[in-house]
């Protein structure tokens, strides 16, 4: 039985019961190991960029007896996958602009799944404003700590019908609409270390008595605009 870190106990928890599951960048195959032995999911489809982890997966998979309900393909992100052939799509463990990349990428594939389940790593704000522009409405978030880095998992579905999606605040984007409603205890570590590290930056470049250019105008700008969105999160939770 594997036993699951924090952050990927979090993925698993997330994923509904389903016929056939995606674990894109499946490193050495513990998700997809796990989502079956737990009959989560009927069968699973393991993709990874990189020879190295694939193998490793594949060694994994074939110690735990899973190698029926396996199949393993080295893609580039969503590349290898059909439309409509997983029910379940989980891109982990990547920073944000590689995920939004995948998806934008292969739209049509990741559109027809059901649920898409998501770990971004950086560049939150930006990839929950391409994905909702896209049609894709957050059902679900929670946060995970690893190394001393506080980053949200998010689950999300495609919704074909404009009326029903969700318009997303900034503040929203950048800390998460489900995230901010549950107010866990990292939240609210999060903000603490956010608001210091950006006010501890904004009264360095406000200290400076040399003639301030352009580029640290703009930067000054953009924390000062920071600290208002975490402003705005506290003022709501």
């Amino acid at each position: 039985m594997i036993k699951l870190s924090p952050r990927l106990q979090i993925v698993y928890d997330m994923v509904p019961r389903c016929g056939t599951v995606a674990d894109v960048g499946c490193d050495h195959g513990y998700l997809t190991i796990s989502l079956l032995e737990n009959g989560v999911a009927d069968s699973a489809i393991a993709m990874d960029i990189n020879a190295g982890p694939l193998k490793k997966a594949q060694e994994n998979i074939t110690a735990a007896g899973l190698s029926s309900r396996a199949s393993l393909r080295i893609s580039n992100g969503l590349q290898k996958l059909e439309e409509n052939e997983a029910d379940v799509i989980c891109i982990c463990g990547m920073g944000g602009t590689l995920i939004g990349k995948i998806i934008v990428a292969e739209e049509r594939v990741a559109k027809s799944a059901e649920t898409l389940i998501i770990e971004p790593q950086s560049d939150y704000y930006s990839l929950r404003n391409t994905l909702m522009e896209m049609g894709f409405v957050i059902i679900d978030e929670d946060l995970t700590c690893e190394e001393n880095k506080i980053y949200p998992i998010i689950k999300l579905y495609y919704e074909p019908d404009e009326g029903k999606r969700t318009h997303l605040s900034e503040a929203e984007l950048e800390y998460g609409p489900v995230i901010i409603k549950k107010v866990p205890k990292l939240l609210i570590k999060l903000l603490d270390k956010n608001q210091k590290e950006y006010f501890s930056i904004l009264e360095s470049l406000e200290a400076k008595k040399t003639g301030k250019s352009d580029a640290i105008l703009s930067r000054m700008q953009q924390l000062r605009h920071e600290l208002d969105l975490i402003a705005q999160v506290r003022n709501t939770i």
